[in-house]
């Protein structure tokens, strides 16, 4: 079932406390319902006795604990205790990520949750909705060549946890014996800028570089595209797509609705991808003066072969085997 379709397909609330809803997949009673004004509302069964909690107010979610309600489905109507998780009805470009990530951090609840079960559960969410408050950490062009790595990748799963979920770790992609990081250039020259310690392989590992080139496109493939595409490929893991939706919220922050708009051909960059022993990559001494810690320079990868046998794809799938 695509939820995010379901969810939209739903009449709104016809008050705060009465919710036409889905019932989520699972063995819990909870519910995906649309808000009187039109917003994606969460309905989680709290088992907890019904005691004061504070609302949680942020930009654009609100959370109210011990709330009564009647939930109708298609199975029949129900009238219990909620936690019930809004977001706002004017931020459609957020409603997707909200729905799909929440979603599956309710999958991994257990049956019966109380009210500080569900604020623990709450928590990545709501810091979720606090990194798009702040500024982007990352290149829409970075990030989009990660994901396509993801969705290129035999097993979408293994390359999903190796996938760095913290833009400060050292590499795009790590495991316990290999590292890979991913380049991208919207250009036709294979050039990319390097951090001197990114070609530095892991001891008792191997480091691999991919570089892809992309190609602007109006109609072609974007952010929330791979995303859907990676999603499904692990519809059984909601740890995983949990962190997909978290990782990407957080990489795009409070640009996000402006880069959802960017958009490359996909076939393209399958053409232009190339990957490569970090050995294979042109780069300067490490710096013998202990003074300089840092050193970032531009290689032009055009004319430098590979070391590794087999076409692209064939690599990158041996990497995530």
């Amino acid at each position: 079932m695509n939820l995010f379709a379901s969810f939209q397909a739903l009449q709104p609330a016809t008050s705060a406390a009465d919710f036409s809803a889905l019932s989520l997949p699972g063995p819990r009673a909870d519910f995906l319902a649309r808000g009187s004004d039109g917003g994606p509302v969460f309905l989680l069964k709290d088992s907890s006795p019904a005691s004061y909690s504070p609302a949680i107010e942020l930009r654009n979610v609100s959370v109210q604990f011990h709330s009564t309600c009647r939930v109708t489905t298609a199975g029949g109507s129900v009238d219990d205790q909620f936690a019930v998780i809004s977001c706002d009805a004017s931020v459609p470009e957020l409603h997707e990520v909200f729905v799909r990530c929440l979603a599956a951090a309710v999958e991994q609840l257990p049956v019966a949750v109380g009210t500080s079960d569900l604020q623990r559960c709450l928590q990545s969410l709501l810091d979720l909705f606090r990194s798009l408050g702040r500024p982007s950490s990352r290149e829409v062009t970075g990030l989009w060549a990660e994901l396509f790595v993801v969705a290129k990748s035999k097993n979408m799963a293994r390359a999903l946890s190796a996938w760095h979920a913290d833009q400060f770790e050292r590499f795009d992609f790590s495991w316990p014996s290999g590292c890979l990081e991913v380049k991208a250039a919207v250009r036709e020259l294979r050039q990319h800028e390097f951090a001197l310690e990114q070609l530095q392989s892991p001891l008792g590992g191997a480091g691999y570089v991919v570089s892809v080139l992309l190609q602007p496109q109006g109609g072609g493939v974007g952010i929330m595209d791979l995303a859907n595409e990676i999603e499904s490929g692990v519809a059984d893991e909601p740890r995983l797509r949990q962190k997909l939706w978290e990782s990407i919220a957080a990489a795009l922050g409070s640009d996000f609705s402006e880069r959802l708009d960017r958009r490359f051909d996909s076939s393209y960059a399958e053409r232009s991808l190339a990957v490569y022993a970090m050995g294979d990559v042109p780069a300067p001494d490490k710096p013998s003066n202990p003074r300089i810690t840092a050193v970032r320079f531009r290689a032009d990868l055009s004319a430098v072969p590979t070391s590794l046998l087999g076409n692209p794809r064939t690599v990158l799938d041996s990497l995530f085997s």
